[in-house]
């Protein structure tokens, strides 16, 4: 008797090794898939140094590249540059696998340098008194859905594959949020047209967006965005337009193909009412990039309070979505 018991229990402790085996082999096949899922990455996060507050570089318009920046001015004469350098970055993924199913909650948490830099308009030199570097530790998650899929091709009989995936959320302090989020098509009269997608803070963690279906614009289009934000404050007022924060969408997929452009609550052009923290902006669409039909790329729409631009000691507060997209030629 005791033989046969020492006996099941070896074959027991065999199967949960084989078990536990297979499962490190499946995880290991899905971090691979991850890795290298155009659709998925943070690369663009960072800036690797300050920008105009709009800038575009390395993506196709209108049937070439380039490199913009803005002139925008503030208070007397002169120019914020702003942006991230990113010193570290750790992901970790957790996997739930079941039988033809299996979910990763990933989580990048990134530390760096915040950027904010003043130039004097007149002699473009830097005004040291508005400049200034901060440190930043920020956290993004997001979740991925793998599926099964038939593959006789394969040594057994089927693939893994990236089914859909979650917008990626995150930032750090709780001093702003993004509440909402809308895209809108801009008629050749210059007028809103229909609403293309939407997005709600609160349906943001489960909303799982097909990997084949992501949201797509046609290269070279307008499209008009809207972004609610909540402030909890206390606000940093920089103008008569009582506005305590700022929204960027910045898009793209790298630091050499980007792009940022400022979304505006000051009442003018497609923003209705000032200070009502819904900020717009219109974006024209980049192209797919040379000779490519179509092309994948990530947005990271962003709200930074204002203290955290123009104060050296006011803290790091930002939110962040970052929602991937796909451009096609017309």
């Amino acid at each position: 008797m005791k033989k046969i018991i020492n006996v099941i229990f070896l074959f027991i402790i065999s199967i949960t090794g084989c078990a536990d085996n297979n499962l490190v082999d499946t995880e290991s096949v899905l971090l691979g898939i991850l890795d290298s899922d155009s659709a998925a990455g943070i690369s663009g996060f960072d800036s690797d140094d300050n920008m105009d507050l709009e800038h575009e570089l390395g993506l196709e318009t209108e049937g070439f590249a380039r490199t913009m920046s803005d002139t925008l001015s503030f208070g007397e004469g002169y120019r914020i540059r702003f942006g991230r350098r990113v010193l570290g970055h750790e992901r970790n993924v957790e996997f739930d696998v079941g039988e033809d199913t299996a979910i990763g909650l990933i989580t990048h948490t990134i530390d760096g340098e915040f950027i904010a830099k003043a130039i004097d308009t007149s002699s473009s030199e830097q005004i040291d008194s508005l400049s200034f570097v901060k440190d930043f530790l920020s956290t993004l998650t997001r979740k991925v859905r793998f599926i099964k899929q038939d593959d006789t091709s394969q040594p057994d009989g089927y693939r893994w594959k990236i089914d859909a995936m979650t917008p990626m959320m995150g930032g750090e302090g709780d001093k702003v949020t993004l509440s909402d989020l809308s895209f809108y098509s801009l008629t050749e009269e210059l007028e809103i047209g229909e609403l293309l997608y939407s997005f709600l803070a609160d349906d943001m963690g489960n909303m799982f967006i097909s990997r084949d279906e992501l949201p797509s614009f046609t290269a070279f289009s307008k499209v008009v965005v809207f972004a609610n934000v909540l402030n909890n404050g206390p606000e940093y007022i920089l103008d008569s337009t009582g506005v305590g924060e700022w929204v960027f969408l910045n898009y793209g997929r790298s630091r050499l193909q980007r792009g940022r452009r400022q979304l505006h609550d000051s009442g003018l052009l497609y923003d209705g009412t000032m200070n009502d923290n819904t900020h717009t902006g219109m974006l024209r669409i980049h192209g797919p990039g040379f000779g490519q039909v179509r092309g994948i790329f990530r947005t990271f729409i962003e709200t930074i309070d204002l203290a955290t631009i123009f104060v050296s000691d006011g803290g790091y507060n930002s939110n962040v979505w970052s929602i991937p997209y796909r451009v096609e030629r017309p």
